[in-house]
């Protein structure tokens, strides 16, 4: 009997532990934002930038999401990251600090591949 009490308590206390480990394991937080569809890279002529300002591309879904993302003109490309495939609606603009946006271009993009490459006049 005495062995038999040996055996099994370290055996009990062991499969204790481990239960409550697993299920703590299990409480890992959801991550709420899942990651990207698909990845459009914006390009343009950088040597046609003309005087300094910045490129803004600003584009919505059918749904009414928004994504937009900007960069220096004279850096050539930016990324903007989409959770879904489909029609993209926006515009395209340049702008720089403390002045008005101008060059606006109204766009119309359908995102159908996990990257798409997409040419644009340079704005300037």
């Amino acid at each position: 009997m005495r062995f038999l009490g040996l055996v099994l308590s370290p055996l009990l206390a062991s499969i204790s532990f481990w239960c409550l480990f697993v299920a703590c394991i299990d409480d890992a937080p959801f991550d709420p934002d899942p990651p990207p569809i698909s990845r459009i890279l914006v390009v343009w002529d950088p040597l046609a930038c003309g005087e300094p300002h910045r490129v803004a591309v600003e584009l919505e879904d059918h749904a009414g999401a928004k994504l937009s993302s900007s960069t220096a003109c004279t850096t050539g490309s930016l990324t903007i990251d989409t959770p879904h495939y489909g029609l993209y609606y926006g515009r395209v603009y340049a702008w720089e600090a403390g002045e008005e946006i101008r060059s606006i271009m109204p766009v119309r993009l359908f995102v159908d591949e996990p990257v798409v490459r997409w040419w644009i006049a340079t704005p300037p």
